[in-house]
């Protein structure tokens, strides 16, 4: 518990996150407090009514007697109505302005997580971050709706049950509910200061179930073909067990605290009743009153119960939040581009004394220079792990050089807007991404604005459109992750998306990489003589291909 923020802590990052929705959270307490009392006034004015009629019965003796049936049954029908109407507008508006606030806390935590990959970021796994961006969130969601909320509403409840206490003249029993009230607080706080082990281990776990499904079913062909299913059904089963043994025992948490409390108010309840039986029979209270004070606090039972989740899910509060602040703290890394000037197409790309390393002290390529121009195609060789992608990464801008300058025309890197110095760039990635969805909205990537000509030639251009005009054409669903292309397929759809992109600098990586030899040659002539004009820098490891353009670069 020493790495958690404080309570305080905790407290004003919340604030600050329910800022924008505080009115309409404040509007939903306000009518959550109409709620609980019209349920514990309609209580009490049945109870008095009830004492009240059985009294007048006694007193009338069989004579005529005057008893006003009015005035309660109007103010119970009209609490009774009260109730439900306020219970249904403080459900609707609450849930509105929390949805607002995960809204807002899943935007932030995406801005927050995108600029930390690669980098600072690259290490936790997709499972791990779908956790943070998903689960967390709504763990969040929890703090209003079963933690402050409650806890606001048993607050106004308590002082609004001693006030009473004292206005009526029970002195006594607003003494007994204010001790009642901090000890109840004290064992909330005392019973489940443990919680934490268990919430950690359900974090951990169902993090952990996340990253593996994830990879499980990215990976699902491997899983098939090496027959390592049963090994991954056994893990889960095994973190199935202990995801479930954690939850029961905040189960039985709060289960023990919802029984302590629900007793503990009962009992209060009959005592405050017992301690008010001097007072009627000094004749200085009515005896409807005490009746209507004994089922008034029993009312209050469904206020307080739900205070054994809210003490024990503030814990899990606390530790999401130190969660979302050393996801705030992780350092952004450096950005290639920090200044606001515009590129201008057609100029040189200069790379000068140009350093990267992922490591201070190993780096990957250092002290490279060279000039790339529309007339001077460029191949960057060598062996795996040399730095080729990462060069290419440098140039867009995705990552900033340890050293060196790039400069593009007379617009240095760091410099420039950086929406801008990437609009100058199509690049095709060594690992590419295929999108769910048809031919059209994969191409429309590159060039939302390009038509079906445009893309027909794309497809042509990449040894694709004969198989489009086969399977539908343009709307030719490709299936997740292009599923229903084969790898060649597939690469050869990102090679025709970045061919459509209209940009001066293309990066290709490994372009031809699960191609068959006499496609690979075909589409390098093509590439060649459609990129005329363009600077062309390719990263591959075939000599071939290396010796068709003008330069070659070795790592």
């Amino acid at each position: 518990m020493n790495n958690l923020p404080s309570g305080k802590a905790t407290l004003g990052w919340l604030m600050k996150q329910f800022k924008a929705a505080r009115w309409s959270l404040l509007l939903a307490l306000l009518l959550a407090l109409t709620t609980a009392i019209s349920g514990m006034a309609l209580l009490g004015v049945a109870g008095w009514f009830i004492g009240a009629s059985a009294l007048a019965g006694i007193a009338a003796m069989g004579a005529a007697h005057t008893f006003n049936l009015f005035s309660p049954s109007a103010g119970i029908r009209g609490f009774a109505l009260g109730r439900t109407v306020s219970r249904y507008l403080e459900r609707l508006i609450s849930h509105k302005g929390t949805f607002e606030v995960m809204q807002h806390l899943r935007t932030r935590l995406f801005a927050l997580i995108i600029p930390r990959i690669p980098g600072a970021l690259s290490h936790i796994s997709q499972g791990h971050l779908l956790e943070r961006l998903f689960k967390d969130v709504e763990r969040l969601e929890a703090a209003w709706l079963e933690q402050a909320q409650p806890a606001l509403l048993a607050s106004g409840i308590s002082l609004a049950l001693i006030a009473f206490l004292l206005i009526t003249g029970q002195y006594q029993g607003a003494a007994l509910m204010s001790l009642f009230f901090m000890a109840m607080v004290l064992w909330l706080h005392v019973s489940n200061k443990d919680a934490l082990t268990p919430i950690n281990t359900i974090s951990q776990q169902q993090e952990a179930l996340r990253s593996d499904t994830v990879q499980a079913l990215t990976g699902l062909p491997e899983v098939i073909a090496y027959n390592i299913r049963d090994r991954l059904l056994q893990k889960w089963q095994d973190s199935f067990a202990d995801l479930s043994a954690a939850e029961q025992d905040l189960v039985r948490r709060q289960a023990i605290n919802g029984a302590f409390l629900q007793g503990a108010i009962q009992i209060a309840a009959v005592v405050v009743l017992l301690l008010a039986l001097p007072l009627i029979q000094a004749d200085t209270m009515a005896a409807p009153l005490g009746l209507a004070t004994l089922l008034l606090i029993l009312g209050a039972v469904e206020v307080y119960q739900p205070l054994a989740r809210t003490a024990l899910r503030w814990w899990e509060t606390r530790s999401t939040v130190a969660r979302m602040q050393a996801m705030e703290a992780t350092p952004l890394g450096k950005a290639a581009c920090q200044g606001e000037d515009i590129p201008v197409a057609g100029g040189e790309l200069y790379v000068e004394g140009l350093s990267f390393g992922w490591h201070p002290h190993r780096p990957l390529f250092q002290q490279l220079s060279f000039t790339a121009s529309p007339n001077n195609s460029i191949a960057i060789v060598g062996p795996s792990g040399t730095g080729k992608s990462t060069l290419l990464h440098c140039l867009m801008g995705l990552q900033a050089a340890t050293e060196g300058t790039i400069r593009y025309g007379q617009t240095h890197q760091h410099a420039a807007n950086e929406q801008a110095w990437r609009d100058q760039f199509s690049l095709l990635l060594q690992q590419q991404q295929l999108f769910t969805g048809t031919l059209r909205d994969n191409l429309k990537i590159a060039n939302p604005k390009a038509t079906d000509e445009e893309l027909w030639e794309a497809l042509r251009l990449a040894r694709l459109a004969k198989l489009a005009e086969q399977r539908g054409g343009l709307d030719f669903t490709i299936g997740p992750e292009g599923l229903h292309l084969s790898g060649g397929q597939a690469r050869r759809l990102a090679l025709a998306r970045v061919l459509l992109r209209d940009a001066p600098i293309v990066l290709l990586d490994e372009p031809f990489t699960g191609l068959e030899t006499n496609t690979a040659d075909a589409l390098m002539k093509d590439i060649k003589e459609v990129l005329k004009g363009k600077i062309l820098i390719m990263v591959t490891h075939h000599k071939a291909h290396s010796k068709m353009l003008d330069q070659t670069i070795y790592l």
